[in-house]
């Protein structure tokens, strides 16, 4: 990750009831992500004592890739910030539309 990027807030209902706390009543982040790993594990040797299909494999994999994976960017929301050399060229209509609504420069 970059530096000074920030981590997008928790949804309350991703974090389990039974987190610890410190002394201060802050959730002890590093205690729950092991206890996550353990989990995974314990649900892995179990699929892997019921004789799962390779594809299960396959799709957690996947899925614990993808969570990890940064958001998408909105390029909406890109495109408003970007210098106006930078951006794409518009419509030849929409640049008339613009230069109309425009007051003339002097």
């Amino acid at each position: 990750m970059m530096a000074g990027m920030r981590f997008p807030a928790i949804p309350p209902m991703l974090v389990d009831e039974n987190v610890e706390v410190d002394e201060h009543g802050n959730v002890n982040w590093r205690m729950a992500w092991m206890k996550e790993i353990g989990h995974l594990q314990q649900i892995t040797q179990e699929q892997e004592k019921a004789g799962v299909d390779p594809e299960w494999y396959r799709m957690m994999l996947f899925r614990v890739r993808g969570a990890l994976m940064p958001p998408p960017m909105n390029p909406e929301a890109v495109m408003h910030g970007m210098p106006p050399h930078m951006q794409p060229p518009q419509n030849p209509a929409d640049m008339q539309h613009q230069q109309q609504q425009q007051p003339p420069q002097q």
